[in-house]
């Protein structure tokens, strides 16, 4: 198990430790080559087998994990549920039937060998989005006390849509919703687009927005919805509208009636300026 030194002064807010567990040295060194050319990431350890991680979890506590399926002692799925709370996971596998499985684990992305440089630093700016997320969501103690020491304090947490049932021919499959990119509307059906797939959904855009977390989805347009977690960049097009750019490169315009609760919603997610 090889253990990467980091600096001594207090980790900030912005920073982020990862961790990465392959038997395969050519697929650690990939991962790595990506998280190294990210100066607001630390690798805290690399190992070998799912015994060393699970090791190196406890003492490191990541923030985010990059582990093989198939790891050798402890497979990467036992690591991850033996090894408590990790604010950000990403699954890899030369099989892609693992994929379904990874998701259904809340995975903040699935990775399919051999990797493709590209791909793999879309699955860091996931990890990284779904850090900042967990991070946003941290509540004060002093709040946490003061709800549930008064029941009329005490609210239920709302219940979001978490899978779709989408069709492919005959064939029925579901889709976790927090990998969805984003959702287009055209009459009565909304477009579902999945990376470079897009698959059709009976409803209306106001009837779907109801059903998703406002925390990871917001609405850029009439017929536009898009996941906070798939956003690589915005900026003004002329006239007060704003072009938004998906970690896909998929470009879709923001109407300037939508521009202030997009921008108040990337603010609980990072620092803008």
């Amino acid at each position: 198990m090889a253990t990467h030194p980091v600096d001594g002064a207090a980790l900030v807010q912005s920073r982020f430790r990862a961790l990465i567990a392959d038997d395969q040295r050519s697929a650690r060194d990939a991962i790595s080559r990506v998280l190294v050319d990210d100066d607001t990431i630390d690798i805290v350890s690399e190992c070998e087998n799912g015994n060393e991680a699970i090791a190196a979890i406890a003492e490191h506590a990541p923030d985010m994990l990059f582990v093989d399926v198939q790891l050798p002692e402890v497979p990467g799925f036992q690591v991850v549920e033996s090894s408590g709370k990790i604010p950000a996971v990403v699954f890899t596998s030369a099989l892609d039937r693992y994929a379904a499985r990874a998701f259904d684990a809340h995975a903040a992305d699935f990775v399919v060998k051999p990797f493709q440089h590209e791909r793999l630093l879309q699955a860091v700016e996931r990890a990284k989005l779904r850090v900042q997320m967990e991070r946003s969501r941290v509540v004060l103690p002093t709040q946490t006390s003061l709800e549930s020491s008064d029941p009329q304090l005490t609210t239920q947490a709302p219940k979001y849509l978490e899978r779709l049932a989408l069709r492919n021919g005959n064939r029925i499959f579901f889709q976790r919703v927090q990998l969805v990119d984003s959702f287009t509307a055209a009459a009565n059906y909304v477009f579902v687009h999945c990376g470079a797939q897009a698959h059709r959904l009976r409803s209306t855009m106001n009837e779907l927005g109801r059903k998703l977390d406002p925390k990871q989805f917001i609405r850029i347009h009439r017929s536009t919805i898009i996941n906070l977690e798939c956003v690589r960049e915005f900026r003004p097009l002329p006239h007060g509208d704003y072009l938004v750019k998906l970690l896909d490169g998929k470009e879709l315009t923001m109407s300037r009636n939508y521009r202030q609760q997009f921008r108040q919603a990337l603010s609980r997610l990072s620092y803008t300026q």
